[in-house]
């Protein structure tokens, strides 16, 4: 698919699927001088064994942070229909830290906890309490805490703005961009163009098609934490964006004032609003997902790196891939992190 450009990164990929780390990967590369997209391998074994092909749907997972969320609560910041220092408990009600402020949960410096502890045990009203009371581990900005519940909760601010969530991402996002295979809950898609996820014997077996985030599935589908669904082609215009690339309709999205917004943050504890970043003194962002997506840019060179494949199909049990995913981005930003994963 795309170019037939070679790069230093293919094989990696091979080798990672010769050697049983995934069954499949679809990555693109994207430079001023280039926009190459490989689609390589299968989904899944046995019944799965069907050849990956470009309208290929991937459970982003934790991605949905990053292209959702964030990417939305930066346009209300430049709106100014949101304040940094704003308080969360102005726009959710019922939180036990009222106080938290936008960037605290944005920069995962809230003190809330990682995640919520038995989430199978909850039905959707357990769940929503549980995120809304649950204890801190830590003081806010004390440190760097990666929590899918400062997401949820962010997640609920938009809502509280907007309207809907997914309605609003849709709308100010991916529809400007182009991005139409990307939703939450999509419908009217054939069932072999998602790619499995991890085998849950309570939800029926082999995942597809719908949410593997067990808060986002609780949550009907629809989350600022997970819950997204999207291509690879559609991931490659928004990191063309990410990357200061010509898209159509960039700066109606995202415009320079957002990414001033971004790149003037102190990387505290190697995080900037809502991105990952990976070298110090670089403008060099990244986030991936746990069924094993993966998104970088560099804003210095002007380069992307997307990256899906189902890495926990079909089981988490699999961690072979993940290794192969720091190896890569090491090998796109041509420079070791400075922070540890």
């Amino acid at each position: 698919m795309g170019t037939n450009k070679q790069t230093a990164l293919l094989p990696t990929v091979n080798q990672a699927i010769t050697d049983g780390a995934v069954f499949g990967v679809s990555y693109s590369l994207l430079g001023p001088q280039e926009n190459a997209l490989h689609v390589i391998g299968y989904q899944g074994a046995g019944d799965d064994r069907l050849p990956l092909l470009p309208q290929a749907r991937y459970d982003l997972a934790s991605l949905t942070k990053v292209v959702g969320t964030t990417t939305r609560l930066l346009q209300l910041l430049i709106a100014g229909k949101l304040e940094l220092t704003q308080p969360i408990g102005s726009l959710v009600s019922g939180l036990r830290y009222p106080q938290l402020t936008i960037e605290q949960l944005m920069l995962h410096r809230s003190g809330l906890p990682a995640d919520v502890p038995d989430a199978h045990a909850l039905d959707q009203a357990g769940l929503i309490h549980a995120v809304k009371t649950m204890a801190a581990v830590a003081a806010p900005d004390t440190e760097t805490i990666y929590s899918d519940l400062n997401y949820i909760i962010l997640g609920w601010a938009i809502a509280a703005l907007d309207g809907d969530l997914a309605t609003s991402l849709t709308q100010h996002i991916f529809a400007p961009l182009g991005m139409h295979a990307t939703d939450y809950r999509p419908q009217h898609v054939a069932a072999a163009d998602f790619v499995p996820t991890e085998n849950v014997p309570a939800r029926g077996g082999i995942i597809r098609g719908t949410v593997h985030d067990h808060k986002a599935f609780l949550l009907d589908g629809v989350s600022g934490h997970a819950g997204l669904f999207a291509t690879l082609a559609d991931l490659t215009i928004f990191t063309r964006l990410l990357a200061g690339l010509p898209v159509t309709n960039g700066d109606q999205v995202l415009p320079p004032a957002a990414f001033a917004a971004l790149l003037d943050r102190f990387c505290k504890g190697g995080r900037t609003l809502g991105w990952r970043c990976w070298a110090q003194g670089r403008h060099q962002y990244w986030h991936t997902g746990f069924t094993g997506t993966s998104i970088a840019f560099d804003r210095d060179t002007q380069r992307g790196f997307v990256c899906l494949t189902n890495r926990i199909y079909p089981s988490r049990a699999n961690r072979a891939w993940l290794a192969v995913r720091r190896q890569l981005l090491t090998q796109f930003f041509k420079v070791v992190t400075s922070w540890p994963d």
